[in-house]
């Protein structure tokens, strides 16, 4: 067999690539646009020119559809090509190398020189031009063969990159690249990639209709089984039966897939209560569905527990000191305010930061009477704060008691509020509070705290998080701008109100809060636009990330703001190359231009 090293140099190409990089003229006769395009972004992000520093990625995601569906055709292919020196690679949508097919020694050994092997990232910003890397930056097919390399080490060799695109989605699902040796198979590689390709895509399909072939046979089952609204909800499809179109208005539908995107990829049973915006109650109990071993999405069941006994007029309520124009808003207040009306004891739940607290002193402040505020998270000695607590309370003027993270409440200290709670229920107005309100967090209270504490209260209402209310951003944001603007004029743009409105403020409405108070530090006077927002509202993914990589995203931010938007300085802070930040700072959708 031929080996690469009997073959001659292409010396035009080599010549022509370090006059590029001596000179670095922005044009070079000789080259291919494509070429030239990718050498400029290779020196814009700093890649080194002798050696590739591809990123290593543990996790990479071996059980995704598109390595299931790309499995059987690559080994297929590789059996075909078993005579010949190519190298079949499959990479994620972000130059992951997740397999690797090669039946060739000689090759094999070249490219784990050069760390083209699974684990390895071959974006870009890592090694600077190849047939994966380009291919995904251009999002079209393209060779790259011998010194069109970026970096010297690659030039021994030739890929052709071919971009998959998901069937269903359309968006960029990885890249399959086909290597060999410089110059032994030239255009005929790059056709057999794309051929390949597309028979990859073609595999994705059908297991996508596999996928959603079983999540139909379930929603028409459930639709069999019972008279209800149905809904069949996975990141490509949202089922609704005629019954969910008859009971639910276009918005509460809305309202009610919007719900579902929170419990939708969950391998257990869920039931939670939504208040949509007509004022219905909805239970939703969601099922997950499979095919085979992989999750196909979830069917959900809706049933409408009770009907809005809200008036018109407490629907439209307006609590003294918080905003919100929303429906959901409006309608947790108005609920929040009727039992404060009809001595109901209120449980109000939620994520942090969504309001519940200052719901809950709204209501006091409006019927007329002292909040009293204590923090159940902050007890160091029980009896000294139950003491503290009774002194509040029969001080004569009968306040409102808020209970703030009544599930944070363990042993003594649990004991101490239930007693006291027992002893208010039937004490007179002097010697109690004439309402209390508990806030709990969005998930399941602990089994004591649910069984000693919950029973005390006989209204519940849950406040909706603000990614399900973003309209409310609108009177909000001048809300919180008037507030820490100290009377200077200031306004934000309408790209920036969008902006915020895009975001998926995981902190809810004290983050949104927080981040308004330092745009009104930095910003004196006018109109506030993006480039003023802080970098951790200049970023935005259209997937959702996970737990580890929000928490890689939110250091990186950081760190950005940290040392003034300097990739470089920000690397080293966290210890990191510049070519892996450059990458990450793609994925996560940090916006660059104000990095």
């Amino acid at each position: 067999m031929t080996t690469h090293e009997d073959r001659p140099e292409p010396q035009p190409m080599r010549s022509l690539r370090e006059k590029f990089l001596s000179r670095l003229v922005p044009e070079i006769p000789g080259v291919r646009d494509v070429i030239t395009a990718s050498w400029r972004r290779a020196l814009e992000h700093q890649v080194g020119v002798e050696e590739p520093a591809p990123v290593f990625v543990a996790d990479r995601d071996e059980e995704s559809l598109l390595s299931h569906s790309a499995t059987p055709v690559l080994a297929n292919l590789s059996a075909e090509l078993a005579a010949h020196p190519v190298a079949i690679l499959l990479t994620d949508a972000h130059g992951l190398v997740v397999n690797r097919f090669s039946t060739d020694r000689a090759l094999n050994t070249g490219l784990d020189r050069v760390s083209l092997a699974p684990g390895y990232s071959y974006a870009e910003d890592s090694v600077g031009t190849n047939g994966i890397g380009t291919a995904l930056e251009c999002q079209k097919s393209v060779l790259v063969s011998g010194f069109e390399h970026y970096n010297s080490s690659l030039t021994e060799f030739e890929c052709a990159g071919a971009p998959i695109i998901h069937p269903i989605r359309g968006h960029l699902a990885g890249v399959l690249d086909l290597t060999s040796w410089a110059d032994t198979s030239g255009p005929l590689l790059l056709t057999l990639a794309r051929t390949t390709a597309k028979r990859i895509e073609e595999a994705m399909l059908a297991s996508t209709g596999a996928r959603e072939l079983s999540l139909f046979r379930e929603y028409l089952a459930s639709c069999q089984r019972g008279s209800g609204a149905v809904l069949a909800v996975n990141q490509d499809v949202v089922m609704v039966n005629s019954h969910a179109e008859e009971l639910f208005d276009v918005t509460d539908r809305a309202a009610l897939i919007t719900h579902t995107a929170d419990m939708v990829g969950s391998a257990k049973p869920v039931t939670v209560v939504a208040d949509l915006p007509s004022g219905i109650v909805a239970r939703l109990e969601y099922r997950p569905v499979y095919s085979g071993s992989a999750l196909a999405g979830g069917v959900f069941r809706v049933k409408s527990q009770t009907g809005s006994r809200r008036t018109t007029r407490q629907a439209d309520l307006q609590l003294p000191g918080v905003v919100g124009a929303s429906s959901l808003w409006r309608q947790a207040c108005a609920a929040a305010d009727a039992s404060f009306t009809d001595r109901n004891w209120l449980a109000l739940s939620g994520e942090r930061g969504v309001g519940k607290t200052a719901m809950a002193q709204a209501v006091a402040l409006r019927h007329g009477r002292r909040p009293v505020v204590l923090d159940c998270a902050a007890v160091a000695d029980p009896e000294a704060w139950a003491h503290a607590l009774t002194g509040d309370v029969t001080r004569g003027d009968a306040p409102a008691l808020i209970l703030q993270h009544a599930d944070a409440l363990t042993g003594d200290a649990l004991q101490h509020v239930t007693d006291l709670l027992t002893t208010w229920q039937g004490a007179s107005p002097a010697h109690a509070p004439i309402w209390v309100a508990a806030t709990f967090g969005s998930q399941e209270p602990d089994p004591d705290v649910q069984g000693r504490l919950m029973p005390f209260f006989a209204r519940a209402v849950d406040v909706p998080p603000l990614r399900h209310r973003s309209e409310d951003l609108n009177c909000l944001v001048p809300h919180f701008l008037a507030r820490y603007a100290n009377n200077r004029p200031l306004t934000t743009s309408d790209a920036a109100l969008r902006q915020l409105m895009r975001l998926p403020w995981t902190g809810n409405v004290r983050q949104l809060e927080q981040v308004l108070a330092e745009v009104a530090r930095t910003c004196r006077t006018g109109t506030i636009d993006v480039a003023d927002l802080p970098t951790e509202c200049r970023t935005f993914t259209k997937r959702r990330l996970s737990k580890l990589e929000t928490i890689e995203r939110e250091a990186i931010v950081r760190s950005l703001a940290a040392n003034k938007g300097s990739k470089e300085r920000a690397a080293a802070d966290l210890g990191m190359s510049r070519a892996t930040i450059y990458r990450k700072i793609r994925a996560f959708g940090i916006v660059p231009d104000y990095s």
